[in-house]
C-alpha cells in the first residue's frame, strides 16, 4: 500500500484566483476510489500530481486508489470526476464520500464520539477477530 499525504491549500485564495466567489467560505472533501489498469498507475499518478485539487491518497500495485479531492466550488466535483474518468487506463470511479464545511472549521480536531477510555472499538468491524 502506498501512502500519501496531504497538500496544504489556501482554498479562498484559489476561489479569488480563479474569478469564483469563495462559496462562503466553504470547502467541499471529496474520497473517489478510482480502479486504474496497473500498466496506466504510474502515468495516472502523474497526472493527479498536476492536478491542485486532487492527490492520491493510499493505492495498490493491483491499481486501486483512494482519491481525495478538495475543492471550493462545488460544480468542481463532478468536473473533476468527469475527467478522471476520461484519464487514459482509467477503468472505474465511484464516490465514497462529500462533506461540505467551512474554512474556519477546517484545522478543527475531530474528537471521536463513544470511543471508551479504554481504547475499545464501541463497533465490531466486520472481520475482527
Amino acid at each position: 500500500m502506498r501512502e500519501h499525504h496531504y497538500r496544504n491549500r489556501d482554498y479562498t485564495a484559489s476561489a479569488a484566483d480563479n474569478g469564483e466567489k469563495s462559496h462562503g467560505g466553504t470547502v467541499h472533501i471529496v474520497s473517489l476510489i478510482v480502479h486504474v489498469r496497473p500498466v496506466s498507475i504510474s502515468g495516472f499518478s502523474q497526472w493527479v500530481d498536476e492536478q491542485p485539487e486532487l492527490e492520491i491518497h493510499l493505492g495498490d500495485d493491483n491499481g486501486k486508489l483512494v482519491v481525495v479531492m478538495e475543492t471550493a466550488d462545488h460544480h468542481r466535483v463532478n468536473e473533476l470526476i468527469e475527467v478522471t474518468k476520461d484519464q487514459s487506463g482509467v477503468l472505474n470511479v465511484a464516490m465514497v464520500y462529500h462533506e461540505e464545511m467551512a474554512v474556519s472549521d477546517m484545522d478543527d480536531v475531530l474528537n471521536e464520539q463513544g470511543a471508551a477510555a479504554d481504547g475499545e472499538q464501541p463497533v465490531k468491524i466486520v472481520g475482527e477477530l
